[in-house]
């Protein structure tokens, strides 16, 4: 273990949260850069005190189907896959809610991957996924937002099935610091 390593019990008593959620927490992504050695999860201390810093919000987010609708509705597309009282449900909860909110809302949208892959297939397994971060803006849109694109990065959704297909096809090695960073999602209907 490094020095900004720790095991996942020490991070739940850091966050006031079980082992378990810990785990869960590495696997969605909140906590980047985790590791197992051998059977033990180890997390990265910077990550698990930025997290604790974190201001704690009231109620739990929402399910990936729920986020993935509440996103969908405020982009005035549909989200067929809810029915009429749940949508009503989130239409006025859509209405009260903050930008911060909606952030912390719709965190589990997706379960998201990192991995490192070479530079040369990055076109192609863009071809595959729907963009987004810098991954889906071009350098001129970059530069009006004050952006630089330092090193070139991929980073998008795709159907939760097709992550792993994508990875053996162009050969990507998980990393939690890569350059491909793939959100699977199971509401395929989202997009």
């Amino acid at each position: 273990m490094g020095m900004t390593d720790m095991t996942s019990r020490t991070a739940s008593q850091i966050l006031g949260v079980s082992p378990r959620e810990v785990r869960r927490l590495a696997a969605s992504g909140r906590i980047q850069g985790s590791r197992h050695i051998g059977r033990t999860l180890v997390v990265d201390a910077v990550e698990v005190h930025r997290l604790a810093r974190e201001r704690r919000r009231p109620g739990r987010p929402w399910s990936e189907r729920v986020a993935w609708a509440a996103l969908n509705l405020l982009s005035e597309k549909d989200a067929h896959w809810l029915s009429s009282p749940e949508r009503t449900r989130l239409m006025h909860r859509l209405r009260k809610v903050t930008a911060e909110e909606l952030e912390y809302l719709a965190m589990h949208r997706a379960s998201v991957r990192r991995f490192h892959g070479r530079e040369s297939v990055f076109d192609e397994v863009e071809s595959y996924i729907v963009p987004t971060g810098s991954s889906a803006l071009d350098a001129t849109q970059l530069r009006l937002l004050g952006l630089t694109h330092a090193e070139r990065c991929v980073d998008g959704y795709l159907p939760s099935s097709e992550m792993d297909v994508l990875q053996a096809k162009f050969g990507l090695i998980e990393d939690p610091a890569g350059n491909v960073t793939l959100r699977g999602v199971r509401v395929e209907d989202a997009f």
